[in-house]
């Protein structure tokens, strides 16, 4: 069964001004197979990234969706840190809100 780990980012107030973030990471925990669900004001920062292996780590996550600006500016970001958590870095999305 998969473990999946939703991770909701506010980016400041860039998609916080207008997606409902609370709202977005309560809908997606109660999609099958998502263990554990959450929103951050800056996923890409280091304790955001902290956020991220910690989770990993404590829920066995085999699989992470980060819900975030363009990956073309973080998706390295978040691959690392899920490989460093021991996670296969390509059991890692990035949806682009």
């Amino acid at each position: 069964m998969q473990k999946i780990g939703v991770f909701v980012c506010h980016c400041g107030t860039n998609i916080a001004g207008t997606v409902d973030v609370k709202a977005v990471a309560e809908a997606l925990s109660r999609e099958a197979g998502v263990v554990y669900s959450v929103d951050y004001q800056y996923m890409c920062s280091e304790s955001g990234q902290n956020l991220i292996k910690d989770a990993i780590r404590d829920y066995g996550l085999t699989g992470v969706v980060v819900c975030s600006c363009s990956p073309r500016m973080h998706e390295n970001t978040f691959r690392k840190a899920a490989a460093q958590a021991g996670l296969n870095p390509y059991m890692v999305e990035i949806a682009n809100i």
